[in-house]
């Protein structure tokens, strides 16, 4: 187990938790539970990147369950499941970089929904 720190535009502030980081040649891996606020049980994310199609997928399962593709210059399609029902939503991806020496992050910058809300995803080793 590895300590991550999770920051989205979704929430005032970074989220600090245990999870598996795995960077390996051909994909990297993440995954971490989380309990957000309001919700009764945990929920537990899951994020593969596939480093030859630099696409990357963001699983959700628990109270709620999405799966969310990311692929940079391709729209791709969201599914979030909801207690009223499923909702497809539209992602624009704008970019996804791998930690490096110039940034110690995961990162995923996109658009998405109708309203093309813009939000920076990221994942850091503390």
């Amino acid at each position: 187990m590895r300590q991550l720190e999770i920051t989205t535009g979704a929430y005032d502030r970074p989220y600090v938790t245990n999870g598996i980081y795995e960077d390996s040649p051909a994909r990297l891996y993440i995954k971490w539970k989380q309990r957000h606020d309001g919700d009764e049980r945990d929920s537990f994310y899951e994020i593969i990147l596939d480093k030859d199609t630099g696409a990357a997928t963001v699983h959700r399962s628990g109270e709620y369950t999405s799966e969310l593709v990311f692929d940079t210059g391709k729209k791709t399609e969201g599914v979030i499941n909801t207690p009223y029902g499923a909702i497809t939503t539209p992602i624009i991806t704008h970019y996804i970089n791998l930690p490096s020496l110039l940034s110690p992050q995961f990162e995923i910058s996109y658009e998405m929904g109708a309203d093309k809300i813009k939000n920076l995803f990221m994942v850091k080793l503390l």
